[in-house]
């Protein structure tokens, strides 16, 4: 799927973390206008970036007004945003279940109903699980999700598949692994 540049605006949703971070600077390279929007729920965390075509406006995913009126006008989405990883959500389970899932699930629905909209929902290949075939796994494979993480995952792609989505086009990225440096480890 190819971004709309008519507008060269994007907005990155749980912009501020380890990916988040890294990709608004590479659409600012791009030439588009970066709105990132983060909970910053890690203390003594902050916004990094300055560039005039950068704003970052902290947001957590239970305000809904502030968010579906800062992407209305808005008509590429990321969405990163998430309690990110097994060790984390199993730390803190209930809060990994709201964020992942529930509060997930109200918001991307209420974007999509904005209309026009390109959306990308950052997924994990843990969503596969443990296969002990040996054989390379793509995204016909069966998913064999193990932890809370990757079932809150599965679930949204799933709702997102089965979604009525009129004008908006959605496409689900699974990242294999992040690695790499970042301005937000």
């Amino acid at each position: 799927m190819k971004l709309n540049k008519k507008k060269n605006t994007i907005c990155i949703i749980g912009g501020a973390g380890y990916i988040g971070h890294e990709l608004s600077k590479f659409f600012l390279r791009k030439k588009f206008k970066v709105t990132s929007l983060d909970g910053l729920i890690f203390k003594g965390q902050k916004n990094y970036i300055k560039n005039k075509d950068y704003k970052f406006i902290k947001c957590k995913l239970n305000e809904k007004k502030k968010i579906l009126n800062i992407t209305k006008n808005i008509n590429n989405i990321i969405y990163l945003a998430g309690l990110v990883g097994d060790p984390l959500t199993k730390k803190y389970p209930e809060l990994g279940n709201s964020i992942n899932l529930t509060q997930s699930k109200k918001i991307i629905n209420e974007i999509l109903k904005q209309n026009n909209k390109k959306f990308i929902f950052v997924s994990t290949c843990s969503n596969y699980g443990l296969d002990k075939s040996n054989k390379l796994l793509n995204e016909k494979s069966e998913l064999n999700p193990l932890s809370s993480y990757a079932k809150c995952k599965v679930e949204i792609e799933k709702y997102l598949m089965k979604k009525e989505i009129d004008n908006n086009k959605v496409a689900i990225l699974r990242f294999a692994t992040a690695f790499g440096l970042s301005k937000r480890m």
